[in-house]
């Protein structure tokens, strides 16, 4: 048992309960301080039903499955990943993941925990590519944060939802980048008659339960959304680049010319 496992021993639920930020210290994660309050109340409201496995798409260093590590109600932790070292972004750049490897990814995890770390399965794939039969036992919880792209969004969905057969948690990252596959994903849903229930947590995670798995309903989620202005305004600040581009002054004589051209004089 490492100092880390020590640390955790006999106090995780406390802490997981005050959805203590420390348990993401270990590893760097991509994510904001507001995410990992999001993440950390999903983890608490699913492990407050019982033992649970958890799915992750796209892990990278393996930053938000550390704190799944020490949870003793956490039986298995899935993780899917092609691995590329650079992929495409809904945002336009092309971003590059360096020493994206399973191998390095299980050694720092390793790091934290050795006896956690052996309840990870690795897939170095895409998520279509992966049996969803093979995903045993049935996660409670999948978080999706692979391609940042509508079309990957909408894929990694699909295999989520087969691997939930209708009960569990789904949750995305970057909800901001990826909002026109959400939209998508909420609309077949509805198509199909599924019942569900989604929303957004701060700072950009998007959650869909399926069937009968209220989480919305534990302390921890019902706290963060009444503020749901946080997670509002933090979504639309993401995106505000492309407002304060169009806005630049080249633009707006553009505008003006356009304007002008149609016989249509703006104030």
């Amino acid at each position: 048992m490492t100092a880390h496992e020590t640390d955790f021993s006999g106090v995780f639920a406390g802490r997981l309960a005050r959805l203590d930020l420390s348990l993401f210290e270990g590893i760097p994660s991509q994510t904001s301080e507001n995410d990992r309050r999001s993440l950390l109340a999903l983890q608490e409201a699913v492990r407050s039903r019982g033992p649970y496995a958890y799915l992750e798409i796209g892990s990278h260093l393996g930053g938000t499955i550390q704190p799944f590590l020490p949870d003793d109600f956490c039986t298995n932790v899935f993780s899917i990943d092609r691995r590329p070292l650079s992929q495409p972004d809904e945002r336009g750049p092309v971003y590059d993941y360096p020493a994206n490897s399973t191998a390095h990814m299980l050694s720092l995890l390793g790091g934290l925990s050795p006896r956690g770390v052996a309840k990870v399965r690795c897939w170095d794939a895409d998520a279509r590519d992966v049996d969803p039969a093979a995903v045993l036992p049935k996660p409670a919880l999948c978080f999706v944060d692979g391609e940042h792209t509508d079309r990957a969004v909408r894929s990694d969905a699909a295999f989520c939802m087969r691997v939930l057969a209708g009960s569990g948690v789904l949750a995305f990252h970057d909800a901001p980048v990826v909002y026109n596959g959400l939209f998508e994903v909420v609309e077949e849903l509805g198509r199909g008659g599924t019942p569900f229930v989604a929303y957004h947590l701060p700072d950009t995670v998007f959650v869909i339960e399926l069937g009968d798995v209220p989480v919305h309903r534990s302390p921890a989620v019902t706290r963060l959304l009444v503020q749901n202005h946080t997670g509002y305004l933090a979504s639309l600040r993401a995106n505000d680049h492309y407002r304060r581009f169009y806005n630049r002054p080249v633009f707006r004589v553009l505008r003006r010319i356009k304007a002008a051209l149609r016989g249509v004089f703006p104030r």
